[in-house]
């Protein structure tokens, strides 16, 4: 299964979170999956051949490539069981016996990262239910519930403080826990901040979850006092500066054991560098049949001879060169621009394939040129000034049995969470403010600005062993960045 969802990560950043998911009920060990994305442009914006190569297109993106976080609601995080807290709960214990063993030290570091990181995706997916609500009365209970079960989690966490504390564990293993607390009182600050900022419109619920939202924060703050951590202050930009420094870069520590390894190379490095050989051997048969013939026809030290051959080399490497192209451009199709092996820690899953090119309408497959599908004015302007199109493809390979072997939690898959940064596209583009005028009796007329906007249409097509679908998205930008991303039916 393929789980896409796309939104604005940043002013000019474009971010696709997509989610490849091997199917269960499917025999095979290995999943095969395949992205392709038509990416329609704008004559206007100047996007070609010519103008944006490979290395402009790779460098424009940004790929993270993570585990899912394993999925528990907050209240299956409270149970008892195997779930992250009893895990931790052992972790903890097995340090406590011997703080000096390097795997103990090791899972108990794991056990708090994964913890915090499933508190933070339940937290997500809480707020999203929350957010999609209908009924007042049950957006309070939900919140409610909310609050109660942070609560209850954070409690949990942190009363295991005693424990590390009071044995023979190290401070650097302490503050492994420390780092735990301090990016939980994060989180719970930011989807509580999130829950306000929802229902603040709603009067009617805002009035009475407000309070008790505001207590949770208040306490969170005067526990991150007690710990020394860092809080942000009004007024103090400098100061805020580090703690946002500070905080990605705890974010980053926590979320390390999600992201995979990975080990880039060409792909089909070796069956480029046979089809260049025998480009040479053809250029090579033509110049060396050329010799042969001017040889026997004019004999060796002419001066026939002699410009017959370099003639012959002269062409020889125009030979090279035109044979190179041809196979470069059937390779392409062939093979994708690069490889990665994908791993968790060093234990190799499976390997994801890329690939970017432009691409001629005529070799448009048939449903994509039906869901592209042009108004009636923007198809005459093409036939003059042609869209330009580039395609983007992905093709996954995982290993269901190697995923499901990572530690102690079942794994569903990875994430890959791709950025396009579009501040390229956005050097050719005109002011962002155009002036507009509307009659006005009194003055005759009347001046206003308009926001002059440009268009890329993205057409993605998900196929897996399983199913196969296609999106459209439509992104409005200009050279102030992204105004809106929207899918289209």
């Amino acid at each position: 299964m393929i789980d896409i969802e796309v939104k604005v990560h940043d002013n000019f950043s474009l971010e696709f979170k997509i989610g490849f998911i091997p199917n269960k009920d499917n025999p095979k060990d290995v999943n095969q999956f395949r992205i392709n994305s038509w990416i329609f442009m704008p004559n206007s914006l100047d996007i070609n051949r010519s103008t944006y190569k490979k290395t402009d297109f790779y460098r424009d993106v940004k790929t993270n490539i993570r585990l899912i976080t394993p999925v528990y609601s907050l209240e299956e995080i409270l149970k008892a069981g195997r779930g992250p807290l009893p895990r931790l709960q052992k972790a903890l214990d097995g340090l406590a016996i011997d703080p000096t063993d390097g795997i103990k030290t090791e899972s108990f570091v794991y056990q708090v990262k994964m913890f915090v990181c499933i508190v933070k995706s339940a937290l997500r997916r809480h707020v999203q239910i929350i957010r999609n609500i209908p009924a007042d009365e049950k957006i309070i209970l939900h919140v409610e519930s909310f609050i109660h079960d942070v609560r209850e989690i954070a409690l949990r966490y942190r009363e295991k403080w005693e424990e590390p504390a009071n044995t023979d564990i190290s401070k650097q293993q302490r503050d492994y826990f420390l780092f735990g607390d301090d990016f939980l009182g994060n989180i719970i600050e930011q989807y509580s901040f999130e829950i306000m900022r929802q229902l603040s419109g709603n009067q009617n619920v805002f009035g009475k979850i407000k309070p008790a939202l505001y207590k949770l924060l208040e306490d969170e703050a005067a526990h991150k006092r007690k710990r020394g951590f860092m809080l942000l202050e009004k007024k103090d930009m400098k100061h805020n500066s580090l703690v946002i420094t500070q905080r990605n870069i705890l974010k980053k520590f926590v979320e390390s054991d999600l992201f995979l390894q990975t080990i880039k190379k060409k792909d089909g490095a070796l069956a480029k560098q046979v089809y260049y050989s025998i480009a040479a051997g053809i250029a090579m048969i033509f110049a060396t049949v050329i010799s042969f013939f001017a040889t026997q026809r004019f004999g060796n030290f002419t001066t026939d001879l002699f410009v017959i051959l370099v003639f012959s080399y002269m062409f020889k490497d125009r030979i090279k060169d035109i044979m190179r192209y041809y196979f470069t451009s059937k390779l392409s199709k062939k093979y994708f621009d690069t490889k990665l092996k994908l791993s968790i820690r060093k234990q190799e899953i499976g390997w994801m394939k890329e690939g970017f090119d432009f691409i001629e309408e005529s070799n448009l497959p048939d449903e994509v040129r039906g869901i592209r599908a042009r108004s009636p004015l923007v198809e005459a302007e093409n036939q003059v000034y042609d869209e330009k199109i580039i395609l983007y493809r992905k093709w996954v390979s995982l290993s269901k049995e190697d995923i499901e072997e990572y530690k102690e939690y079942r794994l569903s898959g990875i994430n890959d969470i791709t950025r396009f940064n579009l501040l390229h596209f956005t050097q050719k583009m005109d002011n962002p403010f155009i002036p507009l005028y509307i009659p006005d009796e009194e003055n005759g007329l009347t001046g206003m600005e308009g926001n002059k906007m440009y268009s890329l249409y993205f057409i993605v097509q998900c196929q897996s062993d399983s199913d196969k679908y296609y999106r459209k998205y439509r992104i409005l930008f200009n050279r102030n960045g992204i105004s809106d991303v929207s899918e289209l039916n």
